[in-house]
């Protein structure tokens, strides 16, 4: 049975739009680098990557982005396609990480005891089998409304994100209004793209 071992070599891969919808299911703002503080333990994390998709409407997403590059994140973007359907309406189409998620922990597992993926999506459970095959002990994290039970078998271990929200929320940060909806909001309606870096109290 696996037990923390303070040598072991851990790295996070966060899903950016899985565990930001999260967090405002939990009615919340997340504090990121708290996430990766708590998830890690006393363990040695090598490595903490962020994925998501961004536009160039979105500064405040951007500062934020900046702001986790500067605390030690590796930051992969996609830039999100505006397009014009049959009806002249214009819409977003948001650019899927998956694989380059993969790639990367694939990339990466030689050199770990445990990869955390902080994501639901059910589309994971290859990778998860692949890095068990391998040896590597893989958690997951992430909101167990939005988590596909087939990842949640697959894993070694799951983490409910609301078993942490006390211990993972920003601190000071008013918590966000509570709207949830079956669909991804727009991004002009995204908090990513309000958000401050210096309205923020980060602690790491």
């Amino acid at each position: 049975m696996y037990t923390h071992n303070p040598m072991d070599r851990v790295a996070i891969f966060i899903d950016g739009e899985n565990i930001h919808y999260s967090a405002k299911h939990l009615n919340m703002r997340l504090d990121y680098l708290k996430l990766c503080r708590k998830l890690t333990g006393e363990r040695r994390l090598l490595r903490s990557y962020f994925y998501t998709a961004v536009s160039n409407q979105s500064e405040g997403k951007i500062d934020f982005i900046n702001f986790l590059k500067l605390n030690g994140f590796t930051v992969v973007t996609k830039e999100i396609k505006s397009f014009n359907d049959m009806e002249g309406s214009s819409r977003n189409v948001r650019g899927a990480l998956d694989m380059e998620m993969a790639i990367d922990v694939l990339d990466l597992s030689s050199r770990l005891d445990t990869v955390i993926l902080c994501t639901g999506d059910g589309d994971f459970k290859a990778l998860v089998q692949a890095l068990g095959r391998r040896g590597i002990h893989v958690e997951i994290c992430a909101l167990r409304e939005m988590t596909s039970t087939e990842l949640i078998a697959t894993a070694d271990v799951y983490t409910d994100l609301a078993s942490m929200k006390d211990d993972i929320a920003l601190a000071g940060a008013p918590a966000p209004p509570r709207e949830i909806k079956n669909e991804l909001p727009s991004t002009e309606n995204d908090d990513f793209n309000t958000f401050k870096v210096q309205d923020t109290s980060f602690d790491f």
